[in-house]
């Protein structure tokens, strides 16, 4: 069995996620604690041309985090 990354959230991706409604917060913690378990999961990609970010997209929310180590960085929450 693996550990769970650790979760940790850029200050910018906090205001996002407040900006959020409440029905996409808890979008968005589901997936963070998903992610926590399985930073790479199905559907998940690799963003081009930045070493080390990844991408996870709940339509129409879109997720961009960095794996490092045992951590997660989740840098930005988008939605579109």
């Amino acid at each position: 069995m693996t550990t769970p990354y650790h979760i940790k959230i850029a200050p910018i991706a906090v205001e996002q996620i407040k900006q959020l409604p409440a029905k996409q917060q808890k979008v968005v913690i589901k997936l963070a604690e998903a992610l926590s378990v399985n930073p790479r999961p199905p559907g998940s990609s690799k963003v081009r041309g930045m070493t080390g970010l990844y991408s996870e997209t709940v339509s129409p929310l879109r997720l961009i985090y960095k794996i490092d180590d045992q951590d997660i960085l989740l840098l930005l929450v988008k939605a579109g």
